[in-house]
């Protein structure tokens, strides 16, 4: 029912409402994983508002449009751009959300072609990546470099969620993170290397190396020092701190401060 409901203002409250109810239910059920749910709240309540008016936001591993659709719900003038792999879900995508400039492929490196696997049962997982989940379905599907999909493109923010695929995507897209410098929220939940190859060490070095730093989000709208790539590394393990990290460039690191206080209600003047 709540895939329906995306993108629609019933679907943006009953988001919000699942994962404040979760929070709640686990401070006293398994207040380990309080942290993890909270940032998670924290960051679909950042990653919502953070792009400016007027630009561009890109959605890469777009799955049912929850994110890209609460973009554009707070803010019509955001130019959305999305990526999706799952062909089934680009037919939904294509019919429910006319804004969205849709690209049908998967990204990583270098284009080509690849094997997409598939889980029919929790299809948020389909991954490059192979998993030991039984019952996955293998299709081939196009895979083409960030670079090219978005040659020229002045991308704000960006979002990416494609289970583990994550530092392939960044690779073919170094050309567009130093022309645009994009805000970047992404996941990563592993810290072994997968059969891709890559893994979150690894992951952070790109990222630092491309002069990002990383923030948790509940850490976004603070001044605390970047994480290094040992605390990010630790906030993999269990009970793990979160699952999604804003990558910020340095020069932008006081406006996107600023902009994550409005949106979470900070005081500036607080602790």
């Amino acid at each position: 029912m709540l895939n329906r409901l995306v993108g629609t203002g019933a679907g943006q409250a009953l988001l919000t409402l699942r994962g404040w109810t979760e929070l709640r239910a686990l401070s006293y059920t398994n207040p380990e994983k309080a942290a993890m749910v909270a940032n998670g709240v924290i960051a679909d309540r950042l990653i919502a508002r953070l792009c400016p008016g007027g630009g561009v936001f890109v959605d890469v591993g777009a799955h049912v449009g929850s994110v890209f659709s609460t973009v554009h719900h707070h803010d019509k003038s955001i130019r959305i751009l999305a990526v999706e792999a799952d062909p089934d879900k680009v037919v939904s995508l294509r019919q429910r959300f006319s804004y969205c400039e849709l690209h049908e492929c998967a990204v990583g490196e270098s284009p080509g072609e690849t094997t997409f696997y598939m889980n029919p049962a929790k299809t948020g997982y389909n991954s490059l990546a192979v998993s030991d989940a039984t019952g996955l379905v293998e299709r081939q599907v196009q895979v083409r470099r960030l670079d090219d999909l978005f040659d020229g493109v002045r991308v704000d923010v960006m979002k990416m969620d494609i289970e583990g695929a994550e530092l392939g995507a960044l690779r073919g897209a170094a050309a567009l993170i130093a022309r645009a410098a994009p805000v970047i929220m992404f996941e990563s939940a592993g810290l072994a290397v997968n059969s891709l190859g890559y893994s979150a060490a690894a992951l952070w070095e790109w990222l630092a190396g491309a002069g990002y730093q990383i923030c948790t989000p509940d850490r976004l709208a603070h001044d605390a020092p970047p994480l290094s790539q040992d605390a990010f590394l630790d906030a993999h393990h269990y009970p793990m701190r979160t699952h999604n990290f804003f990558a910020v460039p340095p020069e932008q690191r006081t406006r996107v401060r600023d902009r994550a206080r409005a949106i979470l209600g900070v005081d500036a003047g607080g602790p």
